[in-house]
């Protein structure tokens, strides 16, 4: 009954240690999204809290990204939430469209802006980016007088890569070996 039981056992952590873990969140390629809701949040303290959670603000780099967060992780949502892009030096807010930049370095050359935007309206200092309901979670510039649009951000985070079938295959093999050994040496 023991070696059954040891044997089921095993059988069960096996499959366990190579299936993903279940989640709420959203996985696309080697990125986890979280859709986190804080109304009226700050894009600084959205940006704190996604580093304190291990990830940051999400970065939308090629179109399929676009899509995947559009019709996936922000379906059903409504208002406006913070993207991890940021403007630097438009001091004189005569140049809305430059200086655009990603909080990870990687490389702005995809856009997904409303067509009217950005554009620093009104004049203010709007140096941070958001996905708005109102434009289909089309890409707006926004500044710190938004509080009451903003629900919350999208955290990224890489995913761990899944467990190839050459590392399951010797981690099975390991275990029968393990079982094999104990059962000699208990006769």
């Amino acid at each position: 009954m023991k070696k059954t039981l040891v044997v089921v056992t095993s059988a069960i952590l096996v499959i366990i240690l190579t299936i993903p873990a279940v989640a709420s969140n959203f996985v696309l390629g080697n990125s986890q999204y979280t859709l986190v809701k804080s109304s009226g949040i700050s894009w600084d303290d959205a940006k704190n809290e996604a580093a304190a959670r291990g990830g940051h603000l999400v970065t939308i780099t090629s179109p399929t990204e676009n899509d995947y967060i559009k019709n996936t992780v922000l379906n059903g949502q409504e208002k406006a939430y913070w993207l991890g892009g940021v403007q630097s030096g438009d001091q004189n807010k005569k140049t809305p469209l430059s200086n655009w930049s990603w909080i990870t370095g990687e490389d702005f050359t995809f856009t997904d802006w409303y067509p009217s935007e950005p554009n620093n309206a009104g004049n203010k200092n709007e140096i941070h980016m958001s996905a708005d309901s109102r434009y289909g979670f089309q890409w707006n510039d926004e500044g710190a007088a938004v509080k009451q649009q903003i629900r919350g951000y999208i955290i990224e985070t890489p995913t761990a890569p899944t467990p190839i079938p050459g590392a399951v295959w010797i981690l099975g093999t390991s275990l029968a070996a393990l079982f094999g050994f104990k059962r000699k040496f208990k006769k």
